[in-house]
């Protein structure tokens, strides 16, 4: 039987997540909006309902990423492989050559990167990260994001790459960053926050996916995907949910 629609009213917003001291914080405005968001782009009483959405995405006959980006064989949590950068390129992220020889064949970066990724458990879902998952995730994605960097490009910031790579590396932990969802989660280019910033952006996820009613959503949605069409979702929410923000926002 279809889920009746999610609450969209305004909620009591839970105590926020135990991050380091000196990291910025969401306003409650914008974790409000978010959520407003995401209950919008879960829902089935639209022109283009949820469900046909992820149905579309994860097809395997069709064009979407599907759940090639976090299967991909081999699957290595422990370092970066070539199969990672391919995986990269389903989400529309190619590695530039220059990039590729850095983060698969430059020892330091790769050592880099490898310490980083021992720190972090494969294990741990957002929405239960403490002070030391979220400082273990910061340290990963700047080495991840370093290694992304083209020394011959001034200012480079390969944030997109970097984020959907540390996706690929740690899903339960990493929500896909990039300008259509933060844009349309309100943490680009508005009033409160001009620039993005990682730190900021995972909390509202850890928010969103730590919702109880948002949580059973995507399990109902994953579910009645596999029913309806028969066709399989990824087995991570956090992933799931950003299909569905990817899906619903607009693109420019």
């Amino acid at each position: 039987m279809p889920a009746g629609p999610l609450r969209s009213g305004t909620v009591t917003t839970p105590p926020p997540p135990d991050v380091p001291d000196d990291w910025p914080r969401p306003e409650p405005s914008e974790l409000q909006y978010a959520r407003r968001v995401a209950i919008e782009a879960l829902a089935d009483d639209t022109a283009r309902p949820a469900i046909e959405r992820l149905a579309r995405h994860y097809d395997p006959t069709g064009r979407g990423a599907g759940t090639t980006f976090l299967e991909l064989p081999p699957v290595d949590p422990a370092t970066i492989t070539a199969a990672d950068l391919h995986a990269l390129t389903v989400l529309n992220a190619p590695v530039a050559a220059l990039v590729t020889r850095r983060l698969l064949t430059d020892s330091a970066i790769r050592a880099g990167i490898d310490e980083a990724l021992e720190g972090l458990p494969t294990d741990v879902d957002l929405a239960a990260a403490d002070r030391a998952t979220f400082a273990a995730m910061e340290t990963l994605a700047q080495a991840v994001h370093a290694g992304c960097c083209d020394p011959r490009v001034a200012n480079p910031n390969p944030w997109v790459t970097s984020a959907k790579l540390c996706t690929r590396k740690r899903p339960r932990l990493f929500p896909v960053r990039d300008r259509v969802v933060c844009e349309g989660l309100g943490l680009y280019g508005t009033a409160i926050r001009r620039y993005g910033n990682r730190r900021v952006d995972w909390q509202v996820f850890a928010f969103l996916i730590g919702e109880p009613d948002i949580l059973q959503r995507l399990d109902e949605l994953t579910e009645q995907v596999q029913t309806t069409h028969g066709v399989r979702c990824d087995a991570v929410p956090l992933r799931v949910l950003d299909v569905a923000l990817w899906t619903w926002l607009p693109r420019a």
